[in-house]
């Protein structure tokens, strides 16, 4: 495994580096809490026992990044009442209240699972060693969910077509535009909760990072997922054209 050694003498690299690591630890902490919601909404055995294997998978990796955090020595807070993260989770509880499956996969894992593994695959290049490993890993195993989810997708857009891209549109508006929100260059909502000090996307070119650049490629990675499940392009990018900026 390669060290990899940082200039924690310059606070800005110890903060932002420190703000990464709690996005991602809370994150996955949601994630692992959507999963188990979403195994309540299914009816089959072995996609409930995959929902289960999933937010077992999303607590493994928060333990990793928390793992690699301590050995870095890092300042890390993990809130999962934060504005944007709460609401997340409230939207997702919306649909899981409602025991609407294929609704609450669409933003596990195709609207959170594609920001995840886009920006845990730009941190992962930019911070290289030991935590970009496991940032990349992580974002490897990520797209399995993703893919997991593709198929399921494909047959229902099969069944009605109509029926579920206005479905999807809804969902997409409803989650979407938080992460927009949450993503975009200023909060758009205010301070997010986790970061310890400022927003951490000022401080991102500290570790080589963009947040500009960052948030297109999850909205790119984000528009490929529409692709693969069969959403026509002239409404997706119409939808995320649409999205808070």
């Amino acid at each position: 495994m390669e060290e990899v050694s940082y200039d924690f003498n310059n606070v800005e690299t110890f903060n932002v580096v420190s703000d990464v690591f709690s996005q991602a630890i809370t994150g996955e902490l949601i994630g692992m809490s959507n999963f188990a919601s979403l195994s309540g909404t299914i009816e089959d055995p072995y996609e409930k026992m995959e929902a289960v294997e999933h937010a077992d998978s999303e607590r493994h990796h928060a333990e990793g990044f928390l793992a690699c955090s301590k050995k870095m020595g890092l300042n890390t807070k993990v809130n999962l009442n934060g504005e944007y993260w709460k609401s997340v989770r409230e939207v997702f509880l919306k649909y899981a209240e409602k025991n609407d499956f294929i609704s609450c996969l669409i933003i596990q894992e195709v609207m959170l699972e594609s920001f995840a593994v886009s920006m845990y695959t730009d941190v992962g290049n930019a911070l290289g060693g030991f935590p970009g490993e496991l940032f990349l890993a992580i974002a490897d195993e990520e797209k399995e969910h993703m893919e997991h989810s593709t198929e399921i997708l494909q047959e229902e857009l099969q069944k009605d077509p109509e029926g579920f891209i206005s479905k999807f549109e809804t969902i997409h508006f409803d989650c979407m535009t938080i992460l927009s929100q949450f993503s975009a260059t200023q909060d758009l909502r205010g301070h997010c909760g986790v970061c310890n000090g400022e927003c951490m996307k000022n401080s991102l070119h500290h570790i080589g990072l963009d947040s500009v650049i960052m948030r297109g490629n999850a909205l790119n990675l984000y528009a490929e997922a529409l692709d693969k499940i069969g959403i026509p392009g002239d409404k997706s990018m119409v939808w995320i054209a649409k999205l808070p900026a």
